[in-house]
């Protein structure tokens, strides 16, 4: 690696695993680099394997010799792995034997002019010849072509060269039939294929994905003083401002002066060449490092190192060709990966970035290639700001959240028996009725939030627990004697909040709606003395005094025709809705049970429709919704809107790029209707029928009594 960064790598970390038959998603191998021989490996007939990161290849046999199976980052079912039963009897025989994995490699290194170098993100390519030892008429292909045919004519090919990737080569158009995988070298003529001649029809590279996390509200991350995993080690869950920090107390002083090997089992993690967060950048996904060339440094220097936080969903930046954010130069609003910026026609010079949200790697070179700068939400008005040397970048990326790897959505808490996260810890998942193992002194909220209770079976005293860390009694709103004895998990609410109180009982008398925090309700004009309430939409916290002070109840969509009755206070001197991030989810049709979905190419998204089917476990199925925006996961910067000028009844839906059209924008009622705001009589319904178009949402009349405008959203 050039000092200098023109021709820098930044390689990244690989993670597959490996679940048997009765443990799907629970307990299961995980592989993090190459195993020459796992043929001992205990595993049940069928097999679920999960590509968290990377590209790998399973072998029959050890020493990644024998038929091969390559796997792109997603999951894959395997319940014969090298389909050697041919008839009923011998299926069944085969079925009941275990399977035999030979042997796994990663496929991230690749020779190229005698020097190894890492797969990532490298232009692919490879060239098919008509003759063999590659004579004749060449034609070379760098990316998916699903028919390589022109005019209905197919080339014939007697030799083949893999200048990089790994390739699926078909004899069948569109990706069709059983591929065969060729990796990076020569091949003089189709002998490994047992021809002399073939007439490929389509082909494909492996691909990575981007940059993700799976476990975003866990940081951890283990440090070793040797290459390799040896030698002293720390466990870090924060960040590390200098690593030998000779000044420091000795008790707070890190037993270790140098970093040879790391594991990141949490988060991502920043690395930085000098203390204080400066110097050369290293990004950290979760995966295990073995020495420095694994996180791509130019030498083992490594002093400083913190975690990234931040909500890895709807990434979004603006960058400016000019200083604070100047006008009078070129900007740029980035959604996504983009490879060469130089291909936007907005440049390769940057002095300033808004990131809106997300979290983004900013490369010096094309390709994701040379320097890379760590970008979290917040204003970088010049280049010093992002730890820069110049203003050139070139290509950039978000880290996402890994929807598929990680347990997103489900609510986890750490309870520990003493102060500032120390002793005995237990973890709830789910509602506790009984917390009798230990006197609860400190929490970690690591995804959702949660109520506790100072008294067995959800009563008392509530303390509502947003994602955090919480060191002590007094910082989860306790006083220091208080005893927690009961957990409640707090569910997902999508609906939009706004909430009602009236003066008198049976919501009566003077009412008062808000919609946002009310610090002190008195101090705004109000009378604090409350008598009935209705929660409209969304999740709220409820503080007897103002500035959130007193006695705390969290409140749902419902209505409290007596506040007293049920608070046992006479006042609301403070409120506000609860913190939620930003979660995916599917929305299951609470009549028909299919999910609705984004049917059509991307291309074109005028032909593009939502309509219902069956669950397909795919991103075309996956929704977020933000700001009265829906979203669909294969395409964040588009947002479901109504189609056409004339909004009636039986319109349909489709997907456009967000403009802040009315019809763009959507209310989620906690009874599962969703709501156009533009036409607030209308809800989302499916057309129903018997025409072609039967399963279609569109947008209809309010009707109580029509299951099918009632939907249920399912966190993914």
């Amino acid at each position: 690696l050039s000092r200098n960064g023109q021709s820098k790598i930044n390689p990244r970390p690989g993670k597959l695993v490996i679940y048997c038959e009765s443990d799907y998603q629970k307990n299961g191998i995980e592989v993090f680099h190459d195993v020459l021989d796992c043929s001992s490996w205990v595993l049940s007939p069928s097999i679920l394997v999960k590509v968290i990161r990377g590209c790998w290849i399973l072998y029959e046999k050890p020493n990644f010799e024998g038929p091969s199976i390559p796997l792109e980052e997603g999951e894959l079912e395997l319940p014969d792995i090298w389909g050697a039963g041919t008839s009923e009897e011998q299926n069944e025989c085969k079925s009941l034997k275990p399977a035999v994995i030979g042997s796994i490699r990663h496929v991230v290194k690749a020779m190229i002019m005698a020097i190894f170098i890492f797969q990532d993100y490298r232009v692919c390519r490879i060239d098919l010849y008509t003759e063999p030892e590659g004579l004749g008429i060449v034609t070379s292909f760098f990316d998916d072509t699903e028919e390589t045919g022109v005019f209905g004519t197919t080339q014939k090919t007697c030799s083949i060269k893999v200048h990089w990737g790994i390739w699926l080569i078909y004899e069948e158009p569109g990706f069709q039939g059983v591929p065969l995988m060729l990796e990076p070298g020569e091949y003089p003529n189709l002998a490994f294929w047992e021809k002399k001649e073939a007439y490929i029809r389509s082909m494909r590279p492996l691909k990575m994905g981007g940059r993700k996390v799976e476990f975003s509200g866990e940081p951890k991350v283990i440090i070793y003083e040797k290459p390799f995993f040896e030698g002293r080690h720390v466990e870090v869950e924060s960040e590390i401002f200098m690593l030998d920090d000779k000044e420091s107390e000795e008790k707070t002083r890190l037993p270790l002066s140098s970093v040879g090997s790391m594991k990141v089992l949490g988060g991502v993690w920043v690395a930085y060449e000098k203390p204080g967060f400066e110097g050369h950048q290293y990004l950290l996904e979760e995966g295990a490092y073995r020495d420095w060339t694994d996180w791509g440094g130019y030498d083992e220097e490594l002093q400083s190192l913190r975690p990234i936080v931040g909500d890895f969903t709807s990434s979004h930046m603006i960058m400016y060709s000019e200083k604070d954010f100047g006008s009078k130069g070129s900007n740029i609003n980035v959604l996504g990966i983009i490879s060469n910026l130089k291909d936007t026609g907005y440049g390769l010079r940057t002095q300033s970035i808004n990131v809106l949200n997300g979290v983004w790697v900013a490369y010096e070179n094309p390709e994701f290639t040379g320097e890379q700068y760590v970008l979290a939400k917040g204003l970088y008005p010049s280049i010093e700001a992002w730890g820069g040397k110049n203003c050139k970048i070139s290509s950039v990326q978000p880290i996402i959240m890994d929807i598929v790897g990680s347990e997103r959505g489900k609510v986890k808490v750490q309870l520990f028996s003493e102060p500032e996260f120390k002793g005995n810890c237990q973890i709830f998942e789910k509602n506790t009725r009984c917390i009798d193992s230990f006197a609860v002194k400190s929490s970690k909220i690591l995804d959702g939030s949660c109520i506790v209770y100072d008294q067995e079976e959800f009563s008392g005293n509530q303390y509502v627990l947003e994602e955090g860390i919480y060191p002590d009694l007094m910082a989860m709103g306790c006083s220091p004697q208080a005893v927690l004895k009961s957990l409640r998990i707090i569910n997902i609410e999508l609906s939009e909040p706004c909430i009602a109180l009236f003066e008198k009982v049976g919501f009566q008398g003077k009412k008062i709606e808000f919609s946002t925090e009310i610090l002190n309700l008195q101090f705004l004009g109000y009378n604090p003395r409350i008598a009935s309430v209705q929660v409209l939409g969304g999740m709220w916290i409820i503080y007897e005094h103002s500035n959130y002070r007193g006695r705390q109840m969290l409140l749902s969509p419902k209505e409290i025709p007596d506040w007293y009755e049920v608070s046992g206070c006479y006042q609301i001197g403070s409120l506000r809705p609860l913190l939620q991030k930003r979660v995916y989810f599917r929305l299951r049709n609470k009549e028909t049970g299919k999910f609705m979905s984004a049917d059509g190419n991307l291309d074109n998204l005028n032909l593009l429709r939502i309509q219902v089917a069956e669950d397909t476990d795919s991103d075309d199925q996956i929704w977020v919704y933000q700001d009265g925006f829906i979203r669909c996961r294969m395409a964040e910067d588009c947002c479901l809107t109504i189609v056409g000028n004339l909004i009636t009844p039986g319109s349909k839906l489709g997907l456009s790029f967000e403009r802040n059209e009315d019809k763009q924008y959507w209310h989620i009622s906690p009874d599962g209707r969703i709501y156009s705001k533009m036409k607030p009589k209308l809800v989302l319904d499916i057309k129903g029928g018997a025409q072609y178009d039967r399963d279609h949402v569109v947008v209809n009349s309010v009707n109580e009594d029509k299951l099918t405008q009632c939907w249920e959203p399912l966190v993914v």
